[in-house]
């Protein structure tokens, strides 16, 4: 059985995927959660003729993947411990009818534990396979740096192409996942952002709240891995009201809606699973102690609308499929933009209403729209949104590593959360987006906190200023006059003159780049124009033309730069 892949991206990233290779051995593709990268590399496994391997790091999408290819299929190995390689089988006969579990097919779904375990290192047979393997996928793929147990992961696959999938090739420790830097990646293929799959229909909108705690974060230790220390948080916790919090908060906001809460350890799970039912929920708190068939049971359950809240600790962040998650509660803290952009993923997979032509995106909004989860709901007590954004701001991925801390977006625009509806919005709005509520005004000795019109220049100053770029844009033969009124001596004036036309060159770019941007701010008021710009950028824009050669050149690079990021197909 064929698999049908999405012409408008899915299709478009495994043909690049594919010429790819035929440049490099090992490429890394970035999709974001819910766009499909299981359905990608399932097509590519399908599609591939010789010996194929898919290689992921915990048994729920180890289970998952073989589901995967069994829709296809496909029969293949499991190479997993014996429980799993069970679970997968069952899997298989409650959704197909017949087991897809082969110990002697081609193709295989591989624990990474198991692969690199020295068990597996004295199975001849496996290891026969192994060296025929002449297609490996990674899932996970920011996983995989050049030590430890995910190098040796790709260290068996001594005759394969190298495919890493994954949804954000940053990680919290700064590594990269190119082969210059920490990894092993060789080339980038970049899938649809998040806004433009929730525009055409094929994720889910959301709504985002930011209600504070009195949790709090300043000086928590973090991890030689870039992440917060579950100890030092669950102290925090401790002596927070964060619990409680959680609870009146999913009451406040997505009362009566499935929700995923993630929380940092286990302790602070069972409390809020024990919170919730106090109050009347439907929660059970998971780990990855909880027994299999509990797990199992609880996300039947969870799919069937007869659990409310599924508490878990480090469980659904990456690879959990549920359709019917209508809420994210954030109530983990993270430095890792990877682990907040899965987080908030989980529940920005749609459920259609039936009736609607799907093959159009005005079609699978209103198929959103009327179906049973309009939209998602995202609820951040732990303030994640500060370190990382929104989940569908657009994004510049790169192989390269980074500073721990530092943002896949560059130039980010202040956001603030409303007062009364405790929705987030960017800075440069005079008033909530969402409900209207004007914000109190704030002082000015930051830019995330100028308000009002940001106009620091009263009219005399601005006057000066308009009077200076004048002048600094005249003609050359004015300017050439004004040569003589400054006694320039004539050894120096055909240098000057020339200095003149390079500044003016450099102004006329900077003022073309200038109403781009502003071209793109469609639906905004002049004076929200404005302010963004200023908290964009960190000036304002008349006095943007008055700046020095360099200051110059290094303002129209940033433009130009965010202009492509904000403008391009698939990333607006």
């Amino acid at each position: 059985m064929a698999i049908k892949l999405r012409k408008d991206y899915q299709l478009p990233v495994k043909e690049a995927i594919a010429e790819a290779w035929e440049r490099v051995r090992a490429v890394l593709a970035v999709m974001a959660t819910g766009a499909g990268k299981t359905v990608v590399f399932a097509s590519i496994i399908h599609d591939h003729k010789g010996a194929s391997a898919a290689v992921v790091h915990r048994k729920e999408i180890v289970v998952q993947i073989s589901c995967s290819l069994a829709m296809l299929g496909v029969s293949h190995r499991v190479v997993a411990p014996p429980a799993t390689v069970r679970l997968a089988r069952r899997q298989h006969l409650k959704k197909f009818g017949k087991s897809f579990v082969d110990p002697d097919a081609l193709c295989g779904v591989a624990s990474v534990q198991t692969l690199t375990s020295k068990s597996a290192g004295k199975n001849a047979a496996l290891q026969s396979w192994i060296k025929q393997v002449s297609l490996c996928v990674f899932d996970e793929g920011h996983h995989y740096v050049t030590s430890g147990l995910w190098a040796r992961a790709v260290d068996c696959m001594v005759n394969a192409k190298l495919l890493q999938v994954t949804a954000c090739s940053e990680r919290a420790d700064g590594k990269g996942l190119g082969e210059d830097a920490d990894g092993f990646a060789q080339e980038l293929i970049e899938g649809p952002q998040v806004k433009w799959l929730i525009e055409k229909g094929y994720l889910s909108p959301f709504k985002y709240y930011a209600p504070t705690t009195d949790l709090d974060l300043e000086g928590v230790a973090v991890t030689a891995s870039g992440d917060f220390n579950a100890k030092a948080f669950r102290a925090r916790v401790v002596e927070s009201h964060l619990v409680g919090d959680v609870v009146k908060q999913y009451n406040q906001f997505a009362k009566g809606k499935r929700a995923i809460v993630f929380a940092t350890d286990v302790a602070t799970s069972n409390e809020m699973a024990n919170r919730f039912n106090e109050v009347g929920g439907r929660a059970i708190a998971l780990d990855g102690n909880t027994e299999d068939g509990v797990r199992d049971r609880a996300n039947d359950d969870f799919a069937a609308g007869k659990m409310q809240q599924l508490v878990n600790v480090d469980l659904f962040d990456e690879g959990y499929d549920v359709p019917a998650a209508e809420c994210a509660i954030l109530a983990r803290p993270t430095q890792s933009l990877n682990k907040f952009l899965q987080m908030c993923g989980r529940v920005l997979r749609v459920v259609y209403a039936e009736g609607y032509d799907l093959s159009t995106a005005e079609g699978r909004r209103a198929a959103i729209a009327n179906g049973p989860k309009p939209y998602a709901v995202i609820i951040d007590p732990v303030r994640n949104w500060e370190r990382h954004g929104m989940p569908d701001w657009p994004r510049q991925w790169t192989l390269e590593g980074k500073e721990k801390g530092s943002r896949a977006t560059t130039d980010t625009i202040p956001q603030r959360v409303c007062d009364c509806c405790s929705q987030p919005y960017e800075a440069f709005f005079k008033a909530c987006p969402y409900c209207g509520a004007v914000p109190e005004p704030a002082g000015r000795s930051v830019p995330e906190q100028v308000d009002g019109d940001l106009a620091e220049l009263d009219v005399e100053a601005m006057a000066k200023l308009f009077e200076k770029m004048r002048k600094a844009d005249c003609s050359d033969e004015e300017h050439q006059r004004g040569q003589f009124a400054r006694n320039l001596p004539p050894i120096a004036r055909s240098q000057d003159l020339k200095r003149h036309q390079a500044a003016k060159h450099r102004r006329e770019v900077l003022r073309n780049l200038v109403k781009w941007w502003v071209g793109a701010q469609e639906g905004r008021d002049l004076g929200e124009i404005h302010r963004r710009f200023f908290l964009r950028f960190g000036v304002d824009i008349a006095t943007a033309f008055m700046l020095d050669a360099k200051d110059t050149d290094a303002l129209a690079d940033k433009i130009a730069a965010r202009f492509m990021l904000d403008t391009a197909p698939g990333m607006r």
